[in-house]
């Protein structure tokens, strides 16, 4: 019955009806130094909820290219020197998802957390 209400309202507004059951989420994440000359991206600690659209901007003020990977979500970047890249995904479930650096795994990163 849903579905045929949908359709119907398609049919009736000539248009696309897009259902979202989650908010948007856009940070800017940069990768710095800390007085400890340890390369960390900050903020280290996401929280979103679930189903949040993330997108995250990653910015590396290095020269060198570091990585920003959560693995859970399939998010797999490598950021050159002194660039930008851009990342998306779904939290489409929720707990705690380590961000880790899959070029460095020396250095310290942070945690993905999804609220339910």
């Amino acid at each position: 019955m849903r579905w045929l209400a949908i359709a119907l309202a398609v049919v009736l507004l000539g248009s696309v009806v897009a259902v979202t059951y989650g908010g948007e989420v856009s940070l800017t994440i940069v990768n710095v130094v800390t007085p400890q000359d340890v390369k960390i991206w900050e903020p280290t600690s996401i929280t979103v909820k679930k189903g949040d659209k993330v997108s995250l901007q990653l910015v590396n003020k290095h020269t060198d290219e570091h990585g920003y990977e959560i693995s859970a979500f399939s998010v797999k970047e490598v950021v050159a020197g002194d660039k930008t890249a851009s990342v998306s995904f779904v939290a489409d479930k929720a707990g705690i998802f380590p961000i880790k650096c899959q070029l460095h795994p020396a250095h310290v990163v942070g945690q993905l957390v999804v609220l339910e």
